[in-house]
């Protein structure tokens, strides 16, 4: 059974009553208008009767307001159009909500809500694959490479989903230059643990980023670092693994803690600060690792990785040193980082990529990705090679993607090398 909240036009409420009472649901909120179905669910909220799965409405001015699909992405709830004419259907895509016929029965509405038979049964394994970007304290660059490592996967062909799940600084939507008032992260988070978060609705909250090879989906993070509570561990391990039926490869930013302060907590059940990271950790199939090229960096490296490989023992780890330069390391800088890992924490870096300031600073200054702006840089060649490795053996790019990458467009900066 089902809890609905409705607001229709009076003849067609009660054709909704009677058909959910057929059904074997129940109608828990009849409004007359939006603002009225907006005040009806703040005063549930406060109570405690049994929440609603649902909200229903026509798709009229009257019935469906902005201020509405807002309410319900915050409180996590499912939020359906009843669109049986070209005004309906088009006022519904504006708001971006999914919309039915009535024509089409009451199985089509309930179809919105309840699981498939396919979910109910023994479910098919989700092929999309999860990267979890993480490096240690200080800027080694995590953002910089999600966003490069997101954009040239999709240049290879692969659908691709950018989660920006830091709880301290959240940087993706500001380096793309994205409204972030509505995080997307925040609102899947909350559709998670309605129960709610489905493929389309992913499509509806994200915010799409154009590059060169193909679209990133990109959920923004919390643009106040206070709202840490909204992303708990259950919610993160629920959006990822919804997020593998949405896209072949879902790039994850993260934040650098990889404390358990619940240790050290007298409250056991209370929220995690670091929860999304960890969350987001164990969820991936593969961590990459950012490292700073110079001997802070390093030395926090080597620090931190044993406790890395404790908590993701299921993750293939590769490490990436970041910034490398001469000015820092010294003589032959690349072969001098891999000898100290090698040496101090029996790892050889995945690859090395050279301190190129100029590049990451035109796509900062653009708010694009690094293969629109610097294609022809050191460091986008870099992360492209990383992307390619990065690309299962069952599913290689396509010919067409690969000929792309080899040759990027050249935007404002044709002298970067």
């Amino acid at each position: 059974m089902i809890g609905i909240a409705v607001s229709a036009p009076l003849e067609r409420e009660d054709a909704v009553v009677r058909e959910a009472a057929r059904h074997g649901h129940r109608v828990a909120i009849r409004a007359a208008t939006a603002a009225d179905l907006l005040e009806r669910l703040a005063a549930r909220a406060d109570d405690a009767e049994p929440s609603i799965d649902l909200v229903l409405v026509v798709a009229d001015e009257r019935h469906a307001s902005r201020d509405l699909v807002d309410a319900c992405d915050r409180r996590g709830m499912r939020l359906l159009a009843l669109a049986d004419d070209a005004p309906e259907r088009a006022r519904a895509q504006a708001l971006g909500i999914d919309a039915v016929a009535w024509d089409d029965g009451f199985a089509a509405i309930e179809a919105q809500v309840q699981p498939s038979a396919r979910s109910q049964g023994e479910p098919e394994r989700a092929s999309g694959r999860v990267v979890a970007v993480w490096g240690p304290a200080g800027a080694p660059g995590r953002t910089t490479a999600a966003i490069a490592l997101a954009a040239e996967l999709a240049l290879l062909g692969q659908r691709v989903a950018l989660v920006d799940a830091d709880t301290t600084s959240a940087s993706v939507a500001p380096a793309l230059g994205l409204l972030d008032e509505s995080p997307g992260f925040a609102a899947a988070a909350r559709l998670a643990r309605a129960g709610s978060l489905t493929v389309d609705e992913l499509d509806r909250i994200c915010q799409q980023v154009p590059s060169m090879g193909g679209t990133v989906r990109v959920l923004t993070g919390i643009g106040r670092s206070s709202r840490w509570p909204e992303i708990g561990g259950d919610r993160v391990a629920e959006v990822l693994e919804r997020c593998r039926d949405w896209v072949d490869v879902t790039v994850v930013d993260v934040a650098a803690s990889l404390e358990r302060d619940e240790e050290i907590s007298s409250d056991l059940f209370a929220p995690r600060r670091h929860a999304a990271t960890l969350a987001s950790l164990e969820a991936a199939d593969e961590v990459l690792v950012v490292a700073g090229g110079d001997a802070v960096g390093i030395a926090r490296l080597v620090r931190t990785l044993p406790e890395l490989r404790e908590l993701v023992p299921q993750a293939r780890v590769r490490v990436v040193v970041n910034k490398v330069r001469a000015s820092a390391i010294g003589i032959a800088p690349e072969r001098a980082v891999q000898e100290t890992l090698r040496r101090l924490a029996a790892v050889t870096p995945e690859a090395c990529w050279p301190f190129d300031g100029r590049a990451a600073d035109a796509a900062l200054l653009e708010g694009r990705p690094l293969v629109d702006v610097a294609g022809r840089s050191r460091l986008r060649g870099r992360v492209q090679e990383l992307a390619t490795a990065l690309i299962p053996s069952e599913a290689p790019a396509s010919r067409a993607s690969l000929r792309a990458a080899e040759r990027p467009r050249r935007r404002w900066l044709p002298a970067l090398r």
